[in-house]
C-alpha cells in the first residue's frame, strides 16, 4: 500500500519531492506525477512533504502536526561565524541544577540531527542530578587508577579535583546499538547540535572524553550510567552554568587543507 497521497489539483509537477527523495522511493509517473517506485525503501526522512510548495503531498508514515515551519530567515554569516568561534570546551561550572524543561528542550534539538539512512538510533540517558555526576566521576577513576593515566589524575582527585566530569552538574550521554556501524558518527552529529543549542542558552558544555572511553571497556561504568543491554556509549557531554566568561578567542593552528 502506497504511503505516499498526491492531491493532483494541487499538485505542480515540478518534481522537486522525486529530486530530493535520498532514497529513490519517489519518480513521475507518465502523467507527471509523484508515485512510489514499488522495489524502493523509503526511509522516513520526510523530505518529500517538507519540499512541496503547493503542500499536494502528504506522508501516511510522517503525522502531519510533527512537521515544524521551516526558518524563513537564516542567521548572518557573520553572526553565525562569531557565535561558532566563541564557542569554549567550558570545565568549571556554577553549583545551581539545570532545568528539566532546558535539558528537554536541548534534547529535542538533537533527535532532529541527522542519522545514517535516517536510522535515529540513538538513545539517551540523562543525569541532572550533580552528586550522581559525581559518583560517575568516581566510577571512572576506579578504573583509571590503574590506567597510563592514574597516577598523575588520581593525585588531583585526592586533592578534591574532579578530573572527570569536572564538578558538572548535568551530563547527558548518546547511546546506540552496540551492531550499529554509524553509532559513533550519528552520536557526535547529534551531541554537536545539542552542545550548540546549550552555548545558545548561556550554558557551558565540555565533551566527556574519559567517560566515553572509560565506558567503552569497563563494564562497572556501563551498569552505573544504566547503559540499556545491547547499546554502546557512543558520546558524553557535560554541561551547567559557567563560572566564568571568555572575553577573547584564542588561536588555532594554521589550517592543514589540501585542494583538488
Amino acid at each position: 500500500m502506497s504511503q505516499i497521497v498526491v492531491d493532483r489539483e494541487l499538485c505542480k509537477k515540478d518534481g522537486a519531492c522525486v529530486a530530493v527523495c535520498p532514497s529513490g522511493t519517489l519518480a513521475l509517473n507518465g502523467e507527471g506525477f509523484p508515485e512510489e517506485v514499488p522495489e524502493r525503501q523509503c526511509i522516513l526522512c520526510g523530505h518529500c512533504v517538507a519540499v512541496c510548495a503547493s503542500d499536494a503531498l502528504k506522508h501516511t508514515g510522517l503525522p502531519e502536526g510533527a512537521f515544524l515551519p521551516a526558518q524563513k530567515k537564516l542567521p548572518e554569516p557573520e553572526a553565525m561565524d562569531d557565535f561558532l568561534n566563541s564557542r569554549r570546551s567550558v570545565r568549571e561550572f556554577k553549583a545551581q541544577p539545570v532545568a528539566r524543561e532546558t535539558l528537554e528542550a536541548l534534547l529535542d534539538v538533537a533527535r532532529r540531527a541527522p542519522t545514517a539512512s535516517n536510522s535515529q538510533k540513538l538513545h539517551w540517558i540523562v543525569v541532572g542530578d550533580a552528586a550522581k555526576v559525581r559518583a560517575l566521576s568516581e566510577v571512572a577513576m576506579n578504573y583509571l587508577r590503574d590506567s597510563a593515566y592514574g597516577s598523575g589524575m588520581q593525585e588531583r582527585w585526592d586533592r578534591g579535583e574532579d578530573v572527570i566530569l569536572r564538578g558538572a552538574p548535568a551530563l547527558i550521554v548518546a547511546c546506540a546499538p552496540e551492531d550499529y556501524a554509524w553509532g559513533k558518527e550519528d552520536g557526535a552529529i547529534a551531541l554537536t547540535f545539542l552542545e550548540l543549542a546549550a552555548e545558545a542558552r548561556g550554558l557551558g558544555v565540555c565533551w566527556g572524553g574519559f567517560l566515553t572511553r572509560v565506558a567503552g571497556i569497563y563494564a562497572p561504568l556501563r551498569e552505573a550510567l544504566g547503559v540499556p543491554e545491547g547499546y554502546a556509549v557512543r558520546g558524553v557531554l557535560m554541561l551547567g552554568e559557567r563560572r566564568f566568561r571568555y572575553k577573547l578567542i584564542p588561536p588555532r593552528k594554521p589550517l592543514s587543507v589540501q585542494w583538488m
